[in-house]
């Protein structure tokens, strides 16, 4: 579920609409910002609404909570009850195991190339 979808499905029409208004604006530019919504509808670290496109978005509460930062008193929260979405996992940021230089380095060696004898005192 997107940002945009559980908002609509919780009576956060009005926040959706300045989503859109946002949006509105970012596409006029021809932009292709990807944006993570929930964290503009968190706020800013002190709980402070941020600002996109020149339009001030409002803190949620549950934005907050999904977000793991503290909750702020003026966060606006319509049901006491709601919950967030669960974080979306995809495959687009999945962590790549990494090899140490040094072990590509030598595995890419021919056999026989000096590196597997043993050394002589």
């Amino acid at each position: 579920m997107t940002c945009r979808e559980w908002l609509l499905a919780n009576g956060y029409v009005d926040v959706a609409a300045v989503i859109d208004q946002v949006l509105v604006i970012i596409e006029a530019k021809r932009g292709k910002t990807r944006r993570n919504w929930w964290d503009d509808l968190a706020g800013k670290p002190g709980g402070d609404p941020r600002f996109r496109e020149g339009i001030e978005l409002p803190v949620l509460r549950v934005a907050q909570i999904r977000q793991g930062v503290p909750v702020t008193p003026h966060a606006i929260c319509r049901n006491e009850n709601e919950q967030p979405p669960d974080v979306r996992k995809t495959a687009r940021w999945k962590a790549k195991k990494k090899v140490p230089a040094k072990v590509r380095a030598v595995a890419m060696l021919p056999a026989g190339s000096g590196r597997d004898h043993k050394k002589v005192s």
